[in-house]
């Protein structure tokens, strides 16, 4: 706010935070935290049966999965990509059912726990830090976590404006191995100063911030507003770009890293370097499509005179 130094990073816990107003959020939090003691097949069992009770009082939401998939997958199947939107739904919930397990992880456990795919890209990624291109998959905070473990670097994170003890609670999570979260109003200043310090940045580039922060580039195409910084922060700190996604296995409840060899991407922040961008998330995306957080409204934000992708 005007005259107020901006927020350095999450919320510190403060004796205000037990007000009764808060109690809600706390029973929130001493749930995950027990159902983190479940065995996979009940926490399963339990997200399978809220995800059925979700879409139901929530069919607005499943429209949006079901209109993102359409989008970009128009030669598949209605019957495939209804598929895919129940089976988005049952590892949304189950990774939602997973917090409570990401919080109380000792360092090194999320680490032994995960099936990492190119495990000779993570082994440069420790040696050579570097831009950590991700999206919103149903396995990100897992990923995040356990990368946390072993590698620094920084972070953007969007705090809960109207609850600090969510915000508390999501960031400790988040930076309690070292990494740096930072809300996004502090710009990119300080992840580029860290990268140029030899610490990574964890970097989600799938999100639609609106037509001021972003340019419009083809994703499975489809007009994206995107923010086409990647391969400039990368580039102005000399340091390589690491695409993965975080992916969760419904079946054993293991999660998974997918890794891409390390990619140049254009030092510019104009359509070439948002196609290229959208292009290696496209890649992520395409090993397995469900693991995408669908439910996000990715186009939003459209060109001038072109009419709303939701709207029916």
């Amino acid at each position: 706010m005007t005259g107020q130094e901006p927020q350095s990073g999450p919320p510190a816990f403060r004796r205000g935070f037990l007000a009764p107003r808060y109690w809600p959020t706390w029973l929130g939090i001493g749930l995950l935290h027990l159902l983190s003691f479940l065995g996979h097949r009940p926490r399963r069992a339990l997200a399978r049966g809220l995800a059925q009770l979700y879409r139901r009082v929530n069919p607005r939401r499943a429209d949006i999965v079901r209109r993102n998939l359409e989008l970009c997958f128009p030669e598949e199947s209605a019957g495939t990509r209804e598929n895919w939107v129940e089976r988005y739904f049952g590892l949304h919930f189950l990774a939602l059912l997973d917090l409570g397990r990401i919080r109380r992880a000792k360092c090194g456990e999320l680490t032994r726990q995960t099936e990492v795919v190119g495990q000779d890209v993570l082994d440069r990624l420790r040696r050579e830090p570097g831009v950590i291109l991700t999206v919103h998959s149903v396995g990100l905070e897992w990923a995040a976590a356990m990368l946390a473990e072993t590698v620094e670097g920084s972070t953007i994170y969007k705090p809960f404006a109207d609850n600090p003890v969510a915000d508390w609670w999501f960031g400790s999570m988040r930076t309690r191995h070292g990494t740096e979260a930072l809300p996004r109003d502090r710009g990119m200043g300080p992840h580029l100063r860290a990268l140029r310090r030899g610490r990574s940045f964890f970097y989600i580039a799938d999100e639609d911030l609106g037509p001021e922060y972003s340019v419009f580039a083809p994703f499975f195409g489809v007009e994206k507003a995107t923010l086409p910084l990647a391969g400039k922060l990368a580039a102005a700190a000399r340091r390589p770009v690491y695409p993965v996604i975080g992916q969760l296995d419904e079946r054993t409840g293991q999660y998974r890293l997918r890794f891409l060899e390390p990619v140049e991407l254009p030092a510019s922040a104009d359509r070439e370097a948002a196609t290229a961008i959208n292009g290696v998330i496209e890649e992520l995306v395409r090993d397995d499509p469900v693991q995408l957080m669908w439910s996000l409204k990715y186009f939003k934000t459209r060109p001038p005179g072109e009419v709303d992708r939701y709207r029916r």
